[in-house]
């Protein structure tokens, strides 16, 4: 029973430790990115990196991982990041990233096409993507 509990808490424990990454496909070209270019990436204010074509997909807006994502990485809350977008929308400067249905999803959307570009807990990386940005 103890070694149940504590299994229970270290996984717990790490659960709430792990922290959102930005992620591409395995076989993309990009490397590495700044908080500034994954900020641009975002914001619809660019859509390329390092000189390669970048589609940003974002996580439901109900997801702690998008919570997070919006917190640790952009410096924004869901509610001022959805009155950008409303913002950007309506002077039609911009439209929001798109909005996949899940982690899973993201996962097979960005490890099956290299110009994907999203965001994970770190604890969802799979061998076919890659970590461009750690918070």
């Amino acid at each position: 029973m103890k070694k149940w509990i504590i299994s229970l808490l270290l996984t717990l424990s790490a659960t709430l430790h792990a922290e959102p990454v930005v992620v591409v496909s395995a076989s993309s070209e990009l490397t590495v990115l700044t908080q500034d270019e994954v900020r641009q990436l975002f914001n619809g204010l660019t859509r390329r990196a390092s000189g390669v074509a970048l589609k940003p997909l974002d996580l439901p807006a109900k997801s702690t991982e998008r919570t997070s994502f919006y917190q640790q990485v952009m410096g924004k809350s869901a509610e001022q990041m959805k009155s950008y977008w409303a913002r950007m929308i309506f002077t039609g400067r911009g439209m929001p990233p798109r909005e996949v249905s899940s982690n899973r999803e993201m996962v097979m959307l960005i490890g099956s096409n290299r110009n994907f570009i999203g965001y994970v807990d770190e604890t969802k990386v799979t061998p076919q993507l890659k970590v461009v940005y750690r918070p």
